[in-house]
């Protein structure tokens, strides 16, 4: 009884450690600037304007409040670090 036990407890820690890997590796979820054709938005490095695609990967950074307008901080996909109102960003799913 004690080899089955074993063998038991052993493909039970086999599981967790290969479901605990796959939930690390899973997809994140994409979030885009909403609307159409290309916006203007303040780049917060550069301090400048810069013309950023509609339709343009982002993540949101959470770790930065939003402003008095309720315009949050975000990177876009090619790096720029912009202001965006709430209301223009698109959960679109798994990507």
């Amino acid at each position: 009884m004690t080899n089955i036990t074993d063998l038991s407890s052993s493909l039970s820690g086999a599981m967790d450690s290969l479901l605990s890997s796959l939930r690390g590796a899973a997809p994140s979820l994409e979030t885009v600037i909403s609307d159409e054709g290309t916006e203007w938005f303040y780049e917060l490095n550069k301090r400048t304007m810069v013309r950023v695609p509609i339709g343009t990967p982002i993540k949101v950074m959470p770790k930065y409040p939003a402003d008095e307008s309720g315009r949050l901080v975000a990177q876009t996909a090619n790096g720029d670090i912009i202001r965006i109102p709430e209301g223009r960003i698109t959960k679109i799913g798994f990507h």
